[in-house]
């Protein structure tokens, strides 16, 4: 059985800022975010376009929900600011119940309906995943690690 699993975070940074640092995630999530990504190695093509794969390895942070996992980019839309991948964790605590997942970052700008003049961003993070485990998966310690880790990025973003 497949789930889903979503999160929509509030970033103060601009649509275009954020989904450029998610397209250069190899060298800025280490960068801003050390203690959640130790590195982050492209193993096929360049990181970034369809078919490109990323080994990522989790720093101390979040290394009891998952050590290692391997993304593969499997779309993505300058346009929408969407990407997607196949992502396969290995290890710790989310590696024992995948079975398989997908990822879907989105990156929205806010709309006027938002408040008037209001620059920043929506990051619309989704998960599709199917598990073994009896009952389904509760993923809400990963889900707020996840954005932990895009407001860590919203600050870095912001810093002189």
């Amino acid at each position: 059985m497949s789930m889903d699993s979503s999160r929509r975070i509030l970033m103060a940074s601009s649509a275009d800022d954020v989904f450029t640092a998610i397209c250069g995630g190899t060298t800025v999530y280490p960068a801003a975010m050390p203690n959640q990504y130790a590195a982050i190695r492209v193993t096929n093509r360049d990181g970034i376009t369809p078919g490109s794969i990323r080994e990522i390895t989790y720093g101390h942070a979040i290394s009891g929900l998952v050590s290692r996992a391997t993304e593969e980019i499997t779309r993505i839309d300058h346009t929408s600011r969407t990407i997607e991948s196949r992502f396969k964790p290995d290890g710790a605590f989310v590696g024992r119940f995948f079975r398989s997942a997908s990822l879907v970052v989105k990156v929205e700008p806010l709309s006027m309906n938002d408040g008037p003049n209001r620059p920043g961003s929506t990051v619309v993070w989704t998960l599709t995943y199917a598990s073994d485990f009896n009952g389904g998966l509760n993923l809400n310690m990963f889900q707020d690690a996840i954005a932990e880790g895009f407001r860590t990025l919203d600050v870095y973003l912001r810093s002189p």
